[in-house]
């Protein structure tokens, strides 16, 4: 049992984390990955809401992403909608969100106790690190095996440090069979530490153990829903933990979905955690003044490196593909401004004999280390979501769909359409470049909407819908390819579209307008504004400066049209 004082400093670290991540939450209603959306967010609404987008991962045919994962959220955003309605989309969407921040939030108050009961001060700077850390409150509430990962690593860091071994490595495993199989590699550190304190024999019981468990839960879920049980024929075994091994390793494929250069992680450390990761490099050199403390101390901030150099040299790139190593970073940046701090205090000792005015100026150079950690992180934070939140708004600024007319937004004869349709009646709601700022279909204010994809400037694979006549989860459709191709069936013909969400950038820019694509007439129904990165400044792109940032940003509308009439020939459509 934890002592009360590690109970305490476990309460408050939660509050702080939840209060300041509120704050963040109450706004961020969207997704910033688009990975998130389609691969996670859109099969768990078919599963809750009975339609949504398939990837051509989540075909049966490849079957590499884990239902026992999207059963994890399942609970939560399924009671959302069983109290609320199934038109309370974004209710549940806030839910689930709701739900993974909790979890995270938890998981770092128990390091930040852990942290605390070795070293006072560094807990108390990892506590706002955390806390207000950009990095962090996007990572926390994403729905990415990713991001599960990193509560898991969080767990088994608070773990490690209490002296929690066992219990290190059964979240170690969570975090491989359940969250992301790459995530193995951060977790090395815990498993060496382990072996030190309690032998091998004890660590290899206990993962074997999880992991026969973990995985017999992980093979049942994806089996049960890559087959199709109404059908005729026999049943295969599916592990998409398996499977995802074994594409990315042996099928050279993951490429195609591009890469970039070994500066990227770099760049996009520096932007999420601007000078905690300046701060996080140091930490290596500064472990060593804990004494007693330095092996455990190196084992919980170990995966911050290897992790970072493992992706750097991997051509294939992305931001998520680092979530797991997030409060690693922030452990390593909050022991360098302890390991300052002591060395401070230190040289005052033997130097000036313990002077007053250097401990002021200790606690003054601790506070606006911290302060200005936090300022930079929040300004960040804000730029996030005052600059890319317009998507979101859009889908939800649709008007519900009726069978009388209801002003500009759902005029008459739209009116007159749906209620022809019947209890099956639907409304196309269309992108093209903008594809992948979708943020799912949970954003639409009814049930009754369908997201679709018109032929753009984008010739790779897109998600097509789950089509349950044909077996649903446990069917791949026509056109779904591992090779990024596009295919006929991905797009729909444009005279279907009612409604049209497009930035209009200007002419030239890769994210050209959509209307180009879908002749006729269309009316606003809602405009924000978006910000243009490649016409703001670098420090306002980056950062959001009350009132200097509007006045220097470049911004484009980003729209949500409607069709002016029923397309009564080709020309219209």
């Amino acid at each position: 049992m934890r002592a009360p004082r590690e109970r305490d400093a476990f309460a408050t670290a939660l509050c702080v984390i939840v209060a300041f991540r509120a704050l963040g939450a109450i706004v961020n209603a969207t997704t910033f990955d688009c990975d998130e959306a389609f691969n996670y967010w859109e099969p768990l609404h078919a599963l809750t809401h009975g339609h949504g987008l398939q990837t051509w991962e989540h075909g049966s045919a490849y079957a590499l992403r884990s239902y026992a994962y999207l059963f994890l959220h399942y609970a939560p955003v399924r009671a959302a909608r069983w109290a609320l309605g199934e038109d309370a989309g974004r209710a549940a969407f806030a839910c689930g969100r709701g739900t993974l921040g909790l979890a995270s939030a938890c998981a770092e108050a128990a390091l930040v106790s852990a942290v605390r009961a070795r070293k006072a001060l560094v807990g108390s700077v990892l506590m706002m690190i955390l806390a207000t850390s950009s990095g962090m409150a996007i990572a926390s509430t994403a729905m990415l095996p990713s991001s599960f990962a990193m509560t898991c690593v969080t767990a088994a860091c608070a773990a490690t440090l209490r002296g929690e071994h066992r219990r290190a490595c059964v979240a170690c495993v969570v975090a491989v069979v359940f969250g992301w199989p790459f995530s193995g590699i951060a977790v090395v550190p815990f498993g060496l530490c382990a072996v030190h304190a309690i032998g091998f024999w004890a660590v290899f019981g206990c993962v074997v153990a999880a992991t026969a468990i973990s995985a017999a839960i992980s093979v049942a879920c994806d089996t049960y829903m890559y087959n199709d049980i109404s059908r005729s024929g026999g049943w295969k075994i599916v592990s998409s933990v398996y499977n995802l091994l074994k594409y990315n390793v042996a099928s050279g494929k993951s490429d195609l979905y591009g890469t970039e250069s070994a500066t990227f992680y770099a760049k996009n450390l520096a932007l999420n955690f601007q000078l905690a990761a300046a701060l996080a490099i140091f930490a290596p050199f500064a472990i060593r003044a804990y004494r007693n403390n330095w092996r455990a101390m190196i084992a919980v901030c170990s995966p911050f490196p290897i992790v970072t150099a493992f992706f750097t040299w991997i051509p294939h790139k992305e931001e998520r593909f680092l979530y797991m190593i997030y409060p690693c970073l922030c452990l390593s940046a909050a022991i360098t401004v302890g390991a300052l701090a002591e060395s401070a205090l230190g040289l005052n000792a033997h130097a000036f004999g313990k002077s007053r005015v250097v401990k002021l100026g200790v606690v003054v150079g601790v506070c606006g280390c911290v302060l200005t950690v936090m300022v930079l992180s929040l300004s960040r934070t804000a730029a996030l979501l005052q600059y890319y939140g317009a998507p979101a708004k859009m889908y939800h600024a649709l008007p519900m769909p009726s069978s009388r007319a209801n002003g500009n937004a759902w005029p008459a004869w739209l009116a007159e359409e749906f209620a022809a349709g019947g209890d099956d009646a639907t409304v196309d709601v269309c992108v093209g470049d903008e594809w992948y700022r979708f943020p799912s279909s949970y954003h639409f204010p009814s049930n009754k909407y369908r997201l679709r994809f018109l032929k753009a400037g984008f010739d790779g694979a897109l998600p097509m819908p789950f089509d349950f006549s044909k077996g649903g989860t446990a069917h791949t459709p026509e056109g779904l390819n591992d090779d990024n191709r596009a295919h006929p069936n991905q797009y729909v013909d444009p005279s279907s579209c009612r409604f049209l969400v497009e930035a209009e950038f200007e002419r030239g820019n890769a994210h050209s307008a959509s209307k180009d694509f879908v002749p006729g007439e269309w009316i606003d129904v809602a405009v924000e504004k978006f910000i243009d990165p490649s016409r703001s400044p670098t420090l306002t792109r980056v950062f959001y400066i009350p009132g200097y940032s509007e006045k220097k940003n470049a911004y484009v509308d980003y729209k949500l049209k409607r069709r002016a009439r029923a397309p009564t020939s080709p020309t219209d459509a």
